[in-house]
């Protein structure tokens, strides 16, 4: 059906995924892994699928989170956002402290303050 190979992103991890059968249909589906590394409609369900069935049988459209879960990978953006900010460092040279670039550099700072200050729910909206 696809080029996906059965198995979802991060297999480490035991949860929902959402896939798609040959009628472009989507359905929900628990991967157990990584211990079991099999997939069912139900969490701990009777039905089980091989890694090899499903490759066969449907497309992989992607891991379904928590909210908890969506919470942190924002706050994680964020951060990995703000470390960009913090990255732009003034030279060591003095001319260039007391130059207008100093402006940038402060700038930047306040912006890796900015963004770290920024609520989940403030980060939703954006």
């Amino acid at each position: 059906m696809s080029d996906w190979n059965g198995i979802p992103d991060q297999p480490e991890r035991s949860g929902w995924h959402i896939i798609i059968d040959n009628t472009g249909d989507r359905h929900e589906f628990w991967w157990e892994g990584p211990d079991f590394q099999y997939w069912t409609t139900t969490e701990g369900g009777d039905l089980i699928w091989s890694i090899e069935e499903m490759a066969a049988e449907y497309s992989y459209a992607g891991a379904v989170y928590s909210s908890s879960e969506l919470a942190q990978m924002r706050k994680d953006e964020r951060e990995r956002a703000a470390q960009v900010c913090d990255a732009v460092m003034p030279p060591e040279d003095r001319a260039y402290k007391d130059s207008c670039l100093n402006g940038m550099f402060i700038a930047a700072q306040r912006c890796g303050e900015r963004i770290r200050a920024i609520t989940d729910d403030e980060g939703k909206k954006l």
